[in-house]
């Protein structure tokens, strides 16, 4: 199902939208956390903490002194085995790649912190690609409310109504729509599919190529 509406800018989530770095996180977490706690987290146990920027999610979990040695530990895992986890989604160079070919206005809104961002972005080599890159330490308020992605529509200097937002859970669907942008579902990564289909994206993309008939 495609949108009317033709936009003129693209802002897309991070993790579960660009690329697969659930499977990182929830190692450099338990890398972190488990120490403390002698537990060990499952996938579902560390995506239901999501919401917060990650350093935030540790020291909501442990505090002080115990909190700060793990945001470090969290941060070295993150970066140090980022190769072994992480891949861009099938497509997503490819779509970014065209997206800039054809001049298009790209950001990225996503929920963590800056420096876990910024490590994916120089592992996959992308930096390049956005004009405008928020986290979730640059917002008070955290998707769904729609802060974050109207930050960067500000940054991009495009209208909110002009730009879609593209994100695979209902965080990401939620704030978009809060924006009045264009929401466009990540169907490619099936963590949230039944949650999001339920809040009615404007678009469904089952691959990230889909996305150039937007523009």
């Amino acid at each position: 199902r495609m949108s009317s509406r033709k936009v003129h800018a693209v802002i897309f989530d991070l993790d579960g939208t660009l690329a697969d770095t659930f499977p990182l996180i929830v190692a450099a977490w338990n890398a972190a956390i488990t120490p403390h706690t002698g537990k060990t987290y499952s996938d579902a146990d560390v995506i239901s903490r999501f919401g917060i920027p990650d350093p935030q999610m540790i020291r909501r979990e442990l505090a002080d002194a115990a909190g700060e040695q793990a945001v470090a530990v969290y941060h070295d895992n993150y970066l140090r085995r980022h190769a072994e986890f992480v891949k861009p989604f099938d497509g997503v160079t490819e779509l970014l790649t065209e997206l800039r070919r054809r001049k298009v206005p790209l950001g990225v809104m996503t929920g963590k912190g800056r420096r876990s961002a910024e490590i994916t972005f120089d592992a996959l080599g992308w930096r390049d690609f956005f004009g405008a890159i928020v986290t979730g330490e640059d917002v008070t308020a955290q998707k769904p409310d729609p802060a974050g992605p109207l930050a960067v529509a500000r940054a991009l200097n495009v209208a909110p109504h002009d730009c879609a937002f593209v994100g695979d859970s209902p965080a990401d669907i939620g704030a978009g729509k809060a924006a009045q942008m264009v929401t466009v579902a990540a169907g490619w990564h099936p963590v949230y599919l039944d949650e999001i289909r339920r809040m009615e994206p404007d678009v469904w993309a089952e691959t990230p190529l889909d996305i150039l008939r937007l523009v």
